[in-house]
């Protein structure tokens, strides 16, 4: 089965650092895949708050986001109190669709851990149907451009 393969970019604008929980560990005692989503997640969360948006008002009061694929590559492992580096960029930044990319790495070894990337597509949750971006989001997008 041919693998997914996450392409490593050669900039990352942003990042922001979060620690390895016990609720972050699979039954192997490393970082999960679901978790470095989940961890993805929290980087996001925070990202939209300095942007002062949200996954459901990008701007306009009514243009959100639903997640349109996934892809995680591991590359190493990640622990238990290991803090995080999760560096991010956007890529593929569309009229009504964008890409984040992010690389874990951990901050103490510097050894890279996993790489990221989710799709997203700009979604009127009062229609119920795909929507534009709007354009002070996709400027946003386009500063963290990768």
């Amino acid at each position: 089965m041919p693998k997914v393969k996450v392409k490593k970019l050669e900039t990352y604008p942003i990042h922001h650092e979060l620690t390895v929980r016990v609720s972050d560990l699979n039954y192997g005692a490393h970082l999960a895949y679901d978790r470095v989503l989940s961890l993805a997640h929290q980087v996001r969360v925070q990202l939209f708050a300095e942007w002062n948006v949200t996954e459901f008002d990008l701007g306009d009061q009514k243009t959100g986001l639903v997640v349109g694929d996934v892809a995680v590559n591991y590359v190493g492992e990640g622990f238990l109190n290991d803090t995080l580096r999760i560096e991010t960029a956007a890529i593929e930044i569309g009229a009504i669709a964008f890409r984040f990319n992010h690389r874990f790495i951990n901050s103490q070894t510097g050894k890279e851990i996993a790489l990221a990337e989710m799709g997203f597509v700009g979604f009127d949750y009062d229609r119920r149907l795909p929507g534009r971006l709007p354009a002070t989001f996709t400027e946003k997008l386009n500063s963290i451009a990768g």
